[in-house]
């Protein structure tokens, strides 16, 4: 799904791809949408990694920075968020994506909140940040070329911090 979308997801060619057959594959999964379950649900549980490891963070001020940092300094494929919106639609990816989303929402905000904001605040805060995050993701899969590298990428991350943290600075 990173590489090629839910379109990708495919029994014959994955089955190709992996060097095994088609019945191998049904011995493992039911069928394609077991296979997307399967693949989602591993996407949340490595969202609730990220998220366990922030909180291991005891500073407020550190976790946000870090996170800041990495949404938007993540490698390309990193996060397969935007290929998932497209889809979102569909029966089985809509659920899964909302419920990691809103974990994202709701871990943010709380964050936002431990750093003085009130809680409507926290909120519009947190899916500011969000909805950059994914903008930025979209124009890296589409356009890199048109974001900064190097030296320059790192001042962008820190001014993008700069800009969606005030509570950070």
């Amino acid at each position: 799904m990173r590489e090629g979308g839910l379109g990708a997801v495919a029994v014959e060619p994955l089955a190709e791809r992996l060097g095994t057959t088609k019945g191998s594959f049904y011995w493992h999964f039911k069928d394609r949408d077991s296979l997307i379950q399967a693949a989602l649900e591993r996407w949340m549980a490595e969202s609730e990694e990220m998220l366990a490891a922030a909180e291991r963070i005891e500073d407020p001020v550190e976790r946000g920075r870090r996170l800041t940092e990495f949404a938007f300094s993540a490698p390309s494929g990193a996060d397969i968020t935007t290929t998932l919106l497209v889809h979102a639609q569909h029966p089985v990816v809509g659920p899964i994506l909302e419920q990691v989303t809103r974990r994202r929402l709701e871990f943010g905000a709380r964050l936002s909140q431990e750093l003085g904001l009130s809680a409507d605040e926290a909120y519009r805060h947190t899916l500011t940040a969000l909805t950059m995050t994914v903008g930025i993701a979209l124009i890296r899969r589409g356009a890199p070329q048109l974001l900064p590298q190097g030296e320059e990428k790192d001042a962008y991350v820190r001014y993008i911090v700069e800009l969606l943290a005030p509570p950070l600075v």
